[in-house]
C-alpha cells in the first residue's frame, strides 16, 4: 500500500465521520453530500468506509423526515389560511345580509337588545359602572359594538320598530346606575342595573 492510498483512506474516513456528525447537528442534506463524497473517496482508494455508509443512511432518513415535516407544515398552514378566508367570506356575507335585512326593515331587535344587555353587564364588571350612550359607542376592544349593534342604536332615522332605544339611568350622586334598552316599539324594555332614577333618554 503506497503513501497516497493511506492518505486517501484516512481522508475518506475523516469525511465519513464529519458526515455522520452533520446528522447530529441536524444538517442532513449536507451530510448526505459529504457522506457520498467520503464513500467515493474511500472506494477510489480501494477501502470501505462504514462511517460514510452510516452517514448516508442516517442523513437520508433525516432528510426524508424533514421534507415530510415541511410539507405537513405547509399543508396545515394552507388549510388554516383557506379556512380563515372562508370564515372571512362567510362573515362578510352575513354582514351584507344583515344590512339588507335592516334596510328592508327586518331587524331582530330582541336579539340585538339581549346582546347589548350582555355587553353592558360585561362593561359593568370591567369598570364598576354602566356606560353612557357616548361611552358605549366609543368603546374599543372586546366591549366594542358590532356594526349591526351600532347601526341599530345610531340610525335614528329608521323606524322605531327597527331600532333599540337606549336609556341611561343615573343615581342621585351622578353615577350611572343602569341602562334601559327598549327593543323596538311596543316591546317591554330590558333593564340592566338600577333604573329607579332616569336622568337621560336616547331612543
Amino acid at each position: 500500500m503506497n503513501h497516497a492510498t493511506v492518505n486517501n483512506e484516512n481522508t475518506g474516513k475523516k469525511l465519513g465521520i464529519i458526515a455522520l456528525l452533520l446528522s447530529v447537528f441536524c444538517v442532513p442534506l449536507l451530510g448526505v453530500v459529504v457522506g457520498i463524497f467520503a464513500w467515493l473517496k474511500s472506494r477510489a482508494a480501494g477501502q470501505g468506509n462504514l462511517f460514510a455508509v452510516l452517514a448516508i443512511i442516517i442523513n437520508l432518513i433525516y432528510t426524508v423526515l424533514l421534507v415530510f415535516f415541511l410539507v405537513s407544515i405547509f399543508a396545515v398552514s394552507k388549510a388554516v389560511v383557506e379556512q380563515r378566508q372562508q370564515e372571512d367570506a362567510l362573515e362578510a356575507l352575513t354582514l351584507q345580509q344583515q344590512k339588507a335585512e335592516r334596510a328592508a326593515g327586518h331587524v331582530d331587535t330582541d336579539r340585538i337588545a339581549e346582546e347589548l344587555q350582555a355587553k353592558l353587564e360585561m362593561f359593568h364588571q370591567a369598570h364598576g359602572v354602566y356606560p353612557s350612550f357616548g361611552k358605549l359607542l366609543s368603546e374599543r376592544g372586546p366591549l366594542a359594538l358590532s356594526e349591526e349593534q351600532r347601526e341599530v342604536l345610531v340610525s335614528t332615522a329608521t323606524p322605531r320598530s327597527t331600532r333599540v332605544g337606549f336609556q341611561s339611568c343615573v343615581a342621585s350622586n351622578g353615577v350611572s346606575s343602569g341602562v334601559m334598552l327598549r327593543p323596538g316599539s311596543g316591546n317591554p324594555p330590558l333593564i340592566v342595573g338600577d333604573c329607579s332614577n332616569i336622568a337621560a333618554r336616547r331612543e
